[in-house]
């Protein structure tokens, strides 16, 4: 079990074969219609077979781009010996000889995907026993080993105690000893002691995994083997939040916990030897007990977006995903369209920390957990001031004009920031931002 990184893809085998419709909602075919007509010219064409995407190969191709270029809804196309059709609403591959029908998607020239939405769950065969809540997967997709709490997919009502659909571990467990070694080595240095974990649950999986899992798939063949890959990472929140994760989804985002620390607003997520910043945006309940969730999470292709940002969605169809730095990051974030399905929660870790608590009730926890914007919109007229020291007269107009467009709000706090740091140079202005704040 390997948190140092990316995790190991498993060997691809979805659990929900694609058919020919997903359960994209009422109107798959108006869907398809829309993405149709959004697409710019492909210039890749993937299906899905044994268990992967593949690319359409040779001179097939060439027929496939001009039909969809002649608005042709369904193109006939043959390789590798058979005869197809490829119809571009549906999203499916048919074979002309045996009717059986695969998935199919394309990138056009902007690097944009279009792929099926994926099923949301499977229909059980005939004789086929219903587990109760769900079969648990194990640490890893693709292991073989299962915790020994977990027995022939039925558990105990006393094993799941609070969260539902999660199991609760032994704490002689394999896995449990694995997380608890990570969350500790991450927060106890941080928080000098004090911390003591009181329950690690393992969440159930179902439907979401093989969601995730097609997630994964779709972004490797967009973005290359590494943008498939997912990553561990901690997930922090109010108790509300973490369970309403756990048991249904995410229903929002942790942003506004963050305010005007978070990078957009989406789903911030701290790198697995981090836990201590997830932690402080999680709160305890009246018995003095918090909880953060080990997650996979899909990153796909990240930008780097600065702190304060309202972003709220990827700015182009180049990225998938955000981070606060692309070197180092110290915050992963998924906007709030993927969060139900790049975001897969593993383990919910329960934990006491009298220190931790009090932190986030005092007036230093805001920095602790994340440097601050530069500036405060408090700050500004001041700052400015303090500015035009630094600027030449032949600078001054623009400067001013530029924040007069920002207090009418033709601006975003971001977009000003932004302006600053390109004008004069983050040097400049952390040096004057540092001086205000008595550093």
């Amino acid at each position: 079990m390997d948190f140092s990184g990316d995790v190991k893809q498993a060997i691809p085998r979805p659990a929900v074969a694609f058919g020919g419709v997903g359960s994209a909602g009422p109107s798959p075919l108006l869907r398809g219609w829309r993405e149709f007509r959004r697409s710019g010219a492909p210039v890749r064409f993937l299906c899905f077979e044994g268990g992967a995407w593949a690319d359409v190969v040779g001179e097939a191709a060439v027929p496939l781009r001009r039909a969809f270029l002649d608005g042709r809804v369904v193109a006939e196309a043959a390789y590798g010996g058979r005869e197809f059709l490829f119809d571009f609403l549906r999203m499916v591959r048919i074979d002309a000889g045996t009717a059986q029908e695969v998935a199919m998607g394309w990138i056009d020239d902007r690097g944009a995907c279009f792929f099926p939405v994926p099923d949301s769950g499977r229909k059980r065969k005939r004789g086929e026993p219903e587990l109760e809540d769900g079969a648990l997967s194990g640490v890893e997709e693709g292991s073989d080993e299962s915790s020994d709490t977990v027995e022939s997919g039925r558990v105990s009502k006393a094993a799941r105690g609070a969260w539902g659909r999660a199991v609760r571990l032994e704490e002689t467990d394999k896995f449990y000893q694995v997380v608890k070694k990570l969350f500790l080595s991450g927060i106890a240095p941080r928080v000098g002691g004090g911390v003591a974990i009181t329950a690690v649950h393992k969440v159930a999986q179902g439907p979401r995994c093989r969601a995730f899992q097609q997630q994964g798939q779709l972004l490797a063949a967009a973005r290359g083997a590494d943008g498939g890959n997912a990553k561990f990472a901690w997930y922090g929140a109010p108790s509300a939040d973490v369970a309403a994760a756990v048991e249904h989804g995410f229903g929002r985002t942790n942003s506004r916990v963050l305010g005007h620390r978070a990078h957009g607003d989406g789903v911030h997520l701290s790198p697995p030897q981090s836990p201590y910043a997830s932690a402080m945006l999680a709160n305890a309940d009246e018995n003095g007990e918090a909880h953060i969730v080990l997650c996979r999470v899909l990153m796909g292709r990240p930008e780097a977006i600065p702190a304060g940002s309202s972003q709220l969605h990827p700015s182009s169809d180049d990225y998938d995903s955000a981070v606060d730095n692309m070197q180092n990051p110290q915050w992963y974030v998924v906007w709030s369209k993927d969060m139900n399905t790049r975001i897969l929660p593993e383990y919910v870790v329960s934990f006491k920390c009298p220190s931790l608590h009090q932190m986030q009730g005092s007036s230093g926890a805001t920095s602790a957990l994340k440097k601050p914007s530069p500036v405060a919109r408090d700050m500004f007229p001041t700052l400015l001031a303090e500015i035009q020291r630094f600027v030449p007269s032949s600078k001054l107009e623009t400067l001013q004009g530029t924040y007069n467009r920002f207090k009418k709000g033709q601006m975003k706090k971001d977009q000003f920031i932004r302006f600053l740091r390109a004008f004069i140079g983050d040097r400049v202005l952390t040096a004057v931002a540092k001086k205000l704040r008595g550093y």
